[in-house]
């Protein structure tokens, strides 16, 4: 419980205009994307430097605290939700660039970064940060380290964890260490670097980022191919990666999510299973990848192919894909969208669609299904009301069916949005007895249980 002593000795550390308990700024910090039910914070403070914030967990650890890290909000699976209340970080006013090492592709950045505005300034130098998430108009860099995001660009570029060099971590008893490097390759020690990313605020609190940059590619191709089944879209990705072709992106709409895509972005596209796929490269060579892209289409049975190598036709062919999750939003106010995010071997993509489709029949609900099929990374939104019970029991249970099946196919249970509090019943299952050594690493760190309390790992029984 947070005293008004509490309160004081936050605003001594930031000041009295950086600490905030009204109504309004706890609730605006009490929920993300996902279909958790809101949990309010007892207090918002809004640090400005690495030293606020290692005052600030200091001070929290002493008095056992929950200390909450907060990006952008845009997590779907209630990663930044303050499940035991206490203090949350907000990290708008750590939003940075910090340095740009031209000569050495980096760019050392504060978490509060936006991914979309990083590019526009990074583009202007002929370089980019390649992982793509869908909100990436709102996604910060932090936020994307704590999760080890990806999103379309993962099947060429890898994910978020492939591009961090060194960070600056405050530990939950204030102490600020280094890990990492600004070399290329290390083999030195333990990888902390890889330990901090995709740990969901657990284990401390990052307020520097150095990350790989790469070069701006000469040319970008994008392709639409619609297909009349399903079957035959999800085999040509299968058929694409076998092949040797070397697409940045791969993604998939069922006919579902084209149509109300087709609704909410005014376009015309056929209602039926759609692939997007983009070439990065030189202008001939993306040339040529598409044409034989078209002929792996065509042995597939595709009904519609659409290229385009310029940036204004490129934009429109992307534009379902890009929007498709706004779109399910959008086209169901006043419901809640229950989201999957499971990654299977890419051999087991088309029987995991499959099942997604004949689960929705059997459980009767819409479940909405599209992702990044390059890499076996799917998404699901399936829909329903809180307010009709039995119907969201059926909506949860058709989820939870979906995220057990990936499971039995090889999968993982999280893709690129991470675990939070809606995944970790399924921990154990994925994990094994090496959950156990998660729980000591955590215990090791954070020995108080300060940092995002109520993540990641199972509730107590």
């Amino acid at each position: 419980m947070i005293t008004e002593n509490d309160i004081r000795a936050l605003q001594a550390i930031v000041g009295e205009d950086n600490v905030s308990a009204k109504g309004a700024d706890l609730e605006a910090h009490s929920i993300d994307e996902s279909w958790l039910d809101p949990h309010l914070p007892e207090v918002v403070v809004w640090p400005s430097s690495t030293e606020d914030i290692s005052a600030i967990l200091r001070y929290a650890n002493d008095r056992g605290l929950p200390v909450v890290p907060w990006s952008g909000g845009s997590s779907l699976e209630g990663n930044p939700v303050p499940l035991h209340g206490g203090i949350v970080l907000a990290m708008y006013r750590l939003n940075r660039i910090i340095e740009v090492r031209e000569d050495d592709l980096q760019v050392v950045v504060q978490p509060g970064v936006i991914y979309d505005d990083l590019n526009a300034q990074m583009r202007k130098r002929g370089m980019f940060f390649p992982p793509a998430p869908g909100s990436s108009d709102v996604a910060t860099i932090g936020g994307m380290v704590a999760n080890n995001s990806s999103g379309m660009r993962a099947v060429k570029y890898g994910v978020t964890r492939d591009y961090v060099m060194k960070l600056k971590v405050v530990l939950p008893n204030g102490e600020i260490i280094t890990v990492g490097s600004n070399a290329k390759k290390t083999t030195s020690g333990y990888d902390l670097v890889g330990l901090f990313v995709g740990s969901e605020g657990t284990l401390g609190v990052v307020t520097e980022i150095t990350l790989r940059l790469i070069g701006f590619p000469e040319s970008v191709g994008v392709v639409l191919a619609v297909f009349d089944e399903l079957s035959d879209a999800t085999n040509t990705v299968y058929d694409v990666i076998r092949s040797g072709l070397d697409p940045s992106a791969i993604e998939l709409l069922d006919a579902e999510t084209v149509a109300v895509t087709n609704q909410q972005q005014g376009l015309s596209l056929r209602v039926t299973p759609t692939l997007f796929v983009e070439f990065h490269g030189a202008e001939a060579g993306v040339a040529e990848q598409v044409e034989y892209l078209r002929e792996l289409c065509d042995d597939n049975n595709c009904t519609d192919f659409q290229s385009a190598l310029s940036g204004d036709e490129r934009d429109k062919l992307w534009k379902a894909r890009k929007e498709a999750h706004d779109s399910i939003k959008f086209s169901h106010p006043g419901e809640t969208m229950i989201s999957g995010d499971v990654c299977v071997p890419l051999s087991k993509f088309t029987p995991m669609v499959e099942f997604v489709h004949d689960v929705a029949k059997r459980a009767n609900v819409l479940i909405y299904c599209f992702g990044h099929a390059g890499d076996g990374n799917l998404h699901t939104e399936t829909i329903a009301r809180k307010e009709d019970p039995e119907q969201f029991a059926r909506a949860m249970q058709a989820t939870d069916a979906v995220i057990e099946h990936a499971l039995q196919l090889g999968g993982t249970v999280a893709g690129e949005h991470g675990i939070g509090a809606a995944k970790r019943q399924f921990m154990a299952q994925e994990h094994g007895p090496s959950l156990d050594l998660m729980r000591a690493i955590k215990g090791l760190i954070d020995p108080r249980g300060i940092m995002n309390p109520g993540k990641i790992f199972p509730a107590a029984s």
